[in-house]
């Protein structure tokens, strides 16, 4: 799979992590079709990376995630990713919605 536009979080940039975020082109027409912006996906992810938002991570009982969160336009949504040692890959996403929204609010509202 051929990575498109990695955004690589450390150096000058203020992270000291060192996470790269990367997807596949289709992941941001995809997210696109579903009117989902890649750069408030993005943001939303850098503002958890940096602790400045919560994203509720969903197992999926395999070597993948889904991340329920807001975007950093508040759209709520939710993205299919894989972590491996101290990167992410973004595979698929969408807007939230449905039962999944509502168990989203009611989680927002908790400390967990």
């Amino acid at each position: 799979m051929q990575v498109w536009n990695p955004a690589y979080l450390g150096g000058n940039t203020g992270y000291s992590r060192g996470v790269a975020i990367d997807w596949h082109y289709r992941f941001a027409y995809l997210l696109g079709v579903a009117g989902v912006d890649i750069d408030d996906v993005v943001d939303a992810l850098l503002d958890w990376l940096a602790g400045q938002q919560r994203v509720w991570l969903r197992s999926t009982d395999s070597q993948y995630v889904v991340m329920w969160m807001r975007t950093a336009s508040g759209s709520p949504v939710e993205i299919l990713a894989r972590i491996a040692g101290s990167d992410l890959y973004l595979v698929a996403g969408r807007a939230l919605s449905g039962d999944r929204l509502n168990e989203f609010e009611k989680w927002e509202d908790t400390d967990e």
